[in-house]
């Protein structure tokens, strides 16, 4: 079997744990989203309720939001922010921009499973995890294993 790594959420946290076990382990990451933009807590969406899927609808942005961070500090190391003129403090459109350029720039897309809800992770020892993922836009449920799970789904994931 292929050693294989889950990585559940594509946010920031998602897509750089994705990033560093593509090009420094020999893990091959799947990225599960249950969403279909990646980009995790930097989605501005003005919907409230249940998404098309019947999900919980999950954003933290409002639509003029900015960061309270300035993006020096908010780059990866790696790979900073394009622009190096203008605001520090960025519009989440920046931020959400930035992210889609990482996983372009890292050639992450293909790992990334984009409307994908994993319902259910358990251990079956060894290093084996048995992930159960519903695909949303199919309505199929299946079970794979796998050799490590990183859970990035965000501390955003639930309202308070």
């Amino acid at each position: 079997m292929k050693p294989v790594c889950l990585v559940i959420g594509a946010g920031a946290g998602g897509l750089c744990a994705a990033k560093h076990l593509l090009h420094s382990t020999k893990l091959t990451p799947v990225v599960f989203e249950q969403t279909e933009h990646i980009g995790g807590t930097w989605v501005y969406n003005e919907a409230v309720g249940l998404d098309k899927h019947g999900n919980p609808v999950h954003s933290s942005m409002y639509k003029n939001m900015k960061t309270n961070l300035p993006r020096e500090t908010m780059a990866f190391p790696d790979y900073p922010f394009p622009c190096r003129e203008g605001p520090s403090f960025l519009r989440h459109e920046e931020v959400r921009e930035y992210l889609e350029s990482y996983c372009d720039h890292f050639q992450l897309r293909p790992a990334l499973r984009m409307e994908h809800c994993v319902e259910h992770v358990r251990s079956m020892g060894n290093n084996q995890w048995r992930v159960r993922v519903k695909d949303l836009n199919k309505q199929e449920v299946s079970e794979d294993d796998y050799a490590a799970v990183i859970v990035c789904n965000g501390h955003y994931s639930v309202p308070h």
